[in-house]
């Protein structure tokens, strides 16, 4: 597939932080029309240098689709960048001998000659959407999560456990007596090929969802604003209001021309159950 784009805007801010732990991939303001790579990234708060981690693993993704002339993020490619960023984890706390344990989330969003890939791990979310419609989101890896699919907890009950804000995947390496460990938890990864012009992709840290909901998301994608109003207007939504750091980018499709028979049928998403 070949596109266009309009031009890709984010943001990323410190909220009631002390240090912004998330991380973008292209920095804020050198994202264009011609890229084909987002990445966002959470340092995870309770591990150490949450700001370090999530740099790295932002890096380690472009630097990987960069060296590879930007293949298609199957399962292959996928855990071979997140093997690259374990690298630049084990550099690091093998300088920084006093750090135990280095974390983040992770979101993608690719474009490429197949369609698109999207991939996380953690409660980093990317949205895709059509005409005011939630067509997919990535479902939060969270403990509270595994317990309401269990049946253990109620969607409400999750809402405010203790172990709501937990997360059950994560690119987490950690140290012991015995040495470095990383994560074997794998990325949930979706690769689609129904794109339309007009089709957004949001990408955000779960800051961004303090005080925003899958529909009031939709709702303002869906106006006749330019994507840099529509944008601020998520941006006003938590200016002053989150405690978290909040980070996004928005994506929208101009233009699509494909050769490829569609096989991916998407339909509005489920609402999530935490």
């Amino acid at each position: 597939m070949n596109y266009t784009l309009q031009p890709p805007c984010g943001f990323s801010m410190i909220g009631g932080r002390p240090t912004n732990q998330d991380a973008l991939w292209p920095p804020v303001g050198q994202a264009n029309s011609a890229t084909r790579l987002f990445v966002l990234c959470d340092g995870m708060g309770g591990a150490d240098r949450g700001e370090v981690a999530s740099r790295l693993l932002t890096e380690a993704v472009a630097h990987y689709v960069a060296a590879w002339n930007n293949p298609v993020l199957d399962s292959v490619h996928l855990q071979s960048a997140i093997d690259m960023a374990y690298e630049a984890y084990a550099f690091f706390m093998n300088q920084h001998p006093t750090i135990n344990r280095m974390g983040a989330t992770l979101a993608i969003l690719q474009l490429h000659e197949r369609g698109a890939s999207l991939a996380h791990m953690g409660d980093s979310r990317v949205y895709w959407l059509r005409n005011g419609q939630v067509l997919f989101r990535t479902m939060d890896h969270k403990r509270v999560n595994e317990l309401v699919e269990t049946g253990v907890l109620t969607a409400q009950q999750a809402r405010n456990h203790p172990w709501r804000n937990r997360l059950s995947r994560a690119v987490l390496m950690h140290r012991d007596p015995a040495g470095l460990h990383r994560s074997a938890a794998q990325p949930d990864l979706l690769l689609i090929d129904d794109l339309q012009p007009g089709d957004y992709f949001f990408l955000c840290t779960d800051g961004v969802l303090e005080h925003l909901d899958d529909e009031t998301i939709a709702a303002i994608l869906a106006t006749d604003d330019t994507d840099p109003v529509k944008l601020d207007t998520l941006l006003a939504a938590c200016n002053q209001r989150t405690q978290d750091n909040y980070s996004a980018y928005l994506v929208r499709l101009e233009t699509v021309e494909s050769d490829v028979v569609s096989l991916t049928k998407p339909t509005p998403v489920a609402n999530e159950k935490a």
